[in-house]
């Protein structure tokens, strides 16, 4: 039976959450009628209220008091009245808290002994990494619809997230008006930072990175940062050492503004980190650099814009092999930066 009211649960990483946008969408199209409520962290609460597929935002508020996470997500559950709950990405305390909220029906993927607390499992063995997360996360919806009877629509294609034109344009003019920068020039945005995410390329192989793109004279290099990685940003300004063609861009506001700022990006390039796969979400031209060991390739952790809009590379971790990183400078300009590029 299609439920009045599901829960979708994917209360982990910025990156982690907007993979599973897909299957939000999925599931939008299939179910018109069924409100949709997201639990998700403080953080990540912001771009779930812009989702297109989210009715309803339920936070699950950080751990201050020393409560404990089973406390906590019993606290963010409170109220809940869903008849079927879809947990993305399950942990112990969470399938805990959820067996104890009352909501009758709830799917997870079958992981380890967080199984027996739900009433349907779904056997992926995501930890073979053998198709994109997203996919994953897709297939647990499908499933879901496979249970209920419903018909199983087309997967609905990028962007998943969508700002208004109006204002990222005025964002747009903003910002290079504030920076000085010539409304000609394309803003290739390089995001040195990782947040804590998968190994990502050293501050030099960045600047490397950086003053090679800026043998193009159309491009104006945009270095990003959130308030925690300012100092990387810095350094990486420094060693470019082009100050007519790079400026910084420290993100102090929140998400969202920041999710304006990545909305007019002509180019995105970074490790596999939250921003990227905000940059994905909105279908921008990505570059993303990967570590080769499984679990964290591109394979399974590709962003989720078009195919024609990403370049997943596979560089050694903390590479400065220049060798390396001129194969990748040419694929960049091959991909996104030549004449015949749009």
């Amino acid at each position: 039976m299609v439920p009045r009211k599901l829960l979708l649960v994917r209360n982990d990483r910025l990156g982690d959450f907007l993979l599973a946008w897909p299957a939000f969408s999925f599931l939008r199209t299939a179910l018109p009628q069924t409100e949709i409520e997201a639990l998700v962290p403080a953080y990540t609460a912001p771009l779930a209220a812009i989702c297109p597929s989210i009715d309803r935002v339920r936070i699950e508020e950080p751990d201050l008091a020393g409560v404990g996470d089973g406390e906590r997500f019993s606290r963010a559950l409170r109220g809940c009245e869903a008849e079927w709950a879809l947990v993305f990405a399950t942990r112990l305390p969470l399938a805990l808290a959820l067996w104890r909220s009352g909501i009758p029906h709830r799917l997870a993927p079958a992981t380890k002994i967080d199984q027996i607390f739900y009433t349907h499992r779904l056997i992926q063995r995501r930890s073979r990494s053998v198709k994109p997360e997203w996919e994953y996360n897709v297939d647990l919806a499908r499933h879901a619809l496979e249970l209920w009877g419903c018909p199983i629509p087309e997967l609905p294609g990028p962007p998943y997230l969508r700002m208004d034109a109006e204002t990222v344009q005025r964002s747009r003019t903003g910002f290079v008006e504030r920076h000085g920068i010539p409304g000609h020039l394309k803003l290739v945005f390089l995001h040195p930072g990782h947040g804590g995410s998968a190994e990502n390329l050293t501050p030099d192989a960045y600047a490397y990175l950086g003053a090679g793109l800026l043998q193009d004279p159309g491009i104006m290099l945009v270095v990003t940062a959130g308030p925690m990685e300012e100092e990387m940003a810095r350094r990486v300004v420094e060693r470019i050492s082009r100050p007519d063609r790079t400026c910084l861009h420290i993100s102090r506001e929140g998400i969202t503004r920041f999710t304006e700022h990545i909305a007019f990006a002509d180019l995105w390039i970074s490790g596999s980190t939250g921003p990227l796969h905000l940059a994905g979400a909105l279908n921008r031209p990505t570059v993303a650099f990967y570590p080769k060991r499984r679990s964290a390739r591109s394979l399974r952790w590709g962003t989720i814009n078009e195919e024609k809009n990403r370049l997943a590379l596979q560089l050694e971790e903390h590479a400065e092999d220049r060798v390396e990183l001129d194969r990748a400078l040419g694929l960049i300009r091959d991909h996104f930066l030549s004449p015949s590029c749009p």
